[in-house]
């Protein structure tokens, strides 16, 4: 696709942005422009918020968000997303070669896969997991089991900004600072930019050091721009730049924070995201055109393993590019029929190269290129059927056109080429009874859809490509509230029936070794339960609580080298369950203090349910208390204060895990100006 192309949407809502300055009539004053849908958005019944303002250094991470929401959960790897699973509801994304399940919004710019997900999430206010496959009608890149949305502050009624700085063990250090400019005016202006280290938990006691560093420099910035009462122009940029020790795996059934091997790794990750909306208040609605671009790259990276006789060696460098445009016109919220229409398109790659060590002697060396195109059309519409009932209809049609090259030199030296296209239509109905302003009910029928592609390392060109994975859908449920909003409730159950469920599994072929690939299960069911609570007694005190249940089996499913069959086992890296407790007193001025309590139920990593790759049921406590006076507020905080031993992902392939980060503690100063 050319470049004049990519750019064409923007081109024209700028010309459009020309009409509307000269336009008769009344100017139409735009909201904000966020990404936003219609079918109970913002309630508690598909969207769950949580506010991300005011938590002390190293709690304000994507992990720490998954933490405190129901069925949402990250076997992290430590590595800055690198080979992260993010897994919602027992959708899941494969580590390196499959598209998300749940995808990433920064306000209105959309993330690519996995491993380029935000770790720390500095300079944000707010996050709202967007419940279900349905969501797809919604937003223009939908993963398949939900949207992540993360959205930068308001600007307040005067300038204003604030500084951090903390300081805690491991020589855990961070330094930030943020700052708008006023609401009310032509244009505002938000920065932010922070600074992240801290020493390493694993200690090589062969090397005499510790291995698994960390240090990171992260900036943001927003600027918005109204030409006029209904136009509206947004820029906004992100980047990343890391530079951390070995990515932390240790070998399983040994110590958690001590290794012995004769050589030591790095990660070097660098990323960069821009985008610029165009936003118009028309007669028909708001109408948005958003350009983005999103650049990851990681390399150098080195990793080291201790394999019996021995080291396992890893070389590799990795980089995605996607350049993205997203169109939608949206009615105005109090239309008697509320609608939202629009187009999405991505046109990406992604790029590696690889070399393994077995000590000495290289046993592959290879790089790939996949080329992606995906095209969405998506809409929806409310209608009401009588006072208290509504009836939502949405549809959403998504291609997507992939490519791999691969070049192979070791072990044997190759070159081949694959191609893919699959295709869904995707509908959604779903009803809404509100028969007061503090209940509702909701039941939403629809369909998700999570492309195939291919698995680049494997150098059999029969094993390399997996199919779409397409799930069926029912959720339904009820949200409850105080009149005086003191207390609330919502619960949620849902049923996923899943055709080509994708798993990444290493398979023992014979002669060739081990081949480490996407697969698809014929056949896969999820269901389970989802229970948010607040509480407000008394003033300045929240208690909260949320509860989320799922069983993920594979229904159909049949190892194709041993013939061994998994049907009705687990499906890997989705958790029985997740549930956190949170006490928390917050005053404008004095004492405040804190207190949470989260729990990840029984994992497996394989689907034989191998409990020798499963992490049992653990539980995290945590804790703050401070004080706050005028610009000043200083806070102490401690993490995992029982210092539990888990491992927060588990590699089977490799028997090695990423052990859970121990008891931690410190301080942090913040001040505001």
């Amino acid at each position: 696709m050319c470049r004049v192309s990519r750019f064409a949407p923007l081109f024209f809502s700028l010309s459009v942005l020309a009409t509307a300055q000269t336009a008769p009539g009344e100017a139409v004053k735009l909201a904000p422009v966020v990404v936003e849908g219609q079918l109970l958005t913002n309630s508690p019944a598909t969207v769950t918020t949580v506010d991300l303002t005011g938590l002390p250094a190293g709690e304000n991470t994507t992990a720490g968000l998954a933490a405190r929401t129901a069925n949402f959960i990250i076997a992290s790897n430590d590595a800055h997303s690198y080979t992260d699973i993010f897994a919602f509801r027992g959708l899941t994304n494969t580590s390196l070669f499959g598209d998300p399940a749940v995808s990433f919004y920064l306000d209105d710019l959309p993330l690519g896969s996995g491993f380029t997900f935000p770790v720390d999430l500095a300079g944000f206010a707010q996050a709202e997991l967007h419940r279900g496959p349905t969501q797809n009608t919604v937003f223009g890149r939908a993963g398949s089991a939900g949207v992540v949305t993360l959205q930068t502050p308001e600007p307040g009624p005067a300038d204003e900004g604030e500084g951090r700085v903390s300081y805690g063990n491991y020589r855990a250090r961070q330094v930030s600072a943020s700052g708008s400019t006023a609401a009310g005016g032509a244009a505002d202006v938000y920065v932010s930019a922070d600074y992240t280290a801290r020493d390493g938990y694993i200690t090589n006691t062969l090397l005499h050091r510790d291995v698994d560093d960390k240090e990171s420099s992260s900036a943001l910035a927003r600027m918005r721009v109204r030409p006029s009462a209904a136009t509206e122009l947004t820029l906004l940029v992100t980047a990343l730049r890391a530079r951390d020790g070995a990515q932390p795996l240790v070998p399983l059934g040994g110590p958690y924070f001590t290794v012995s091997r004769a050589s030591e790794g790095f990660t070097d990750v660098d990323a960069y995201n821009a985008a610029l909306t165009a936003a118009v208040a028309t007669p028909v609605g708001r109408w948005t055109a958003t350009t983005s671009l999103n650049d990851w790259t990681l390399g150098p990276y080195m990793n080291t393993l201790a394999l019996g006789p021995a080291d396992l060696v890893d070389f590799v460098s990795q980089k995605q590019r996607d350049w993205n445009e997203e169109l939608k016109l949206v009615s105005d919220a109090k239309a008697a029929v509320r609608w939202q229409t629009g187009v999405f398109f991505s046109d990406g790659f992604t790029a590696g190269a690889y070399k393994r060590l077995f000590g000495p002697f290289p046993y592959e060396i290879s790089s790939f290129r996949t080329d992606a195109r995906d095209l969405a059309a998506f809409g929806e519409a409310t209608f009401g059927l009588a006072p208290a009932l509504t009836l939502t209809a949405g549809l959403r049609a998504e291609d997507v056109r992939k490519t791999m090259h691969r070049i192979e030199a070791v072990p044997t030296p190759q070159v081949f080429d694959l191609e893919g296209e699959s295709s869904a239509v995707l509908p959604k109905l779903g009803l809404s009874y509100t028969p007061d302003r503090e209940t509702n009910f909701f039941a939403t029928a629809g369909a998700g859809y999570k492309p195939g592609g291919f698995s680049a390392f494997t150098g059999i060109k029969s094993l390399a490509s997996f199919g779409p994975e397409r799930t069926k859908t029912l959720e339904a449920g009820v949200t409850r509230a105080t009149s005086d909003k003191i207390l609330s409730a919502t619960a949620r159950v849902f049923y996923y029936d899943i055709t080509g469920y994708q798993i990444e599994r290493s398979f023992a072929t014979g002669s060739s070794g081990n081949e480490y690939i996407d697969v698809n299960a014929p056949r896969a069911r999820s269901f389970g339960s989802e229970l948010e609570l607040r509480w407000n007694p008394a003033a300045g005190l929240t208690l909260a609580a949320d509860l989320g249940y799922t069983n993920v089996t594979l229904r159909t499913f049949t190892d194709p080298y041993t013939g061994t069959s998994y049907a009705g086992k687990r499906a890997p890296a989705v958790p029985v369950y997740n549930a956190s407790f949170r006490a928390d007193y917050r005053a404008t001025d004095g004492f405040f203090s804190g207190l949470e309590l989260t729990s990840v139920g029984r994992t497996y990593y394989t689907e034989g349910e191998d409990l020798a790759f499963g992490q049992r049921a653990y539980v995290l406590l945590s804790a703050q208390a401070g004080y706050a006076h005028g610009r000043y507020r200083i806070t102490f905080y401690g993490r995992n204060l029982t210092d539990e031993r888990y491992y927060s992902a588990i590699t089977p392939g490799v028997n090695h895990g990423t052990p859970g980060a121990p008891l931690t503690y410190g301080a942090e100063l913040a001040v505001k100006f």
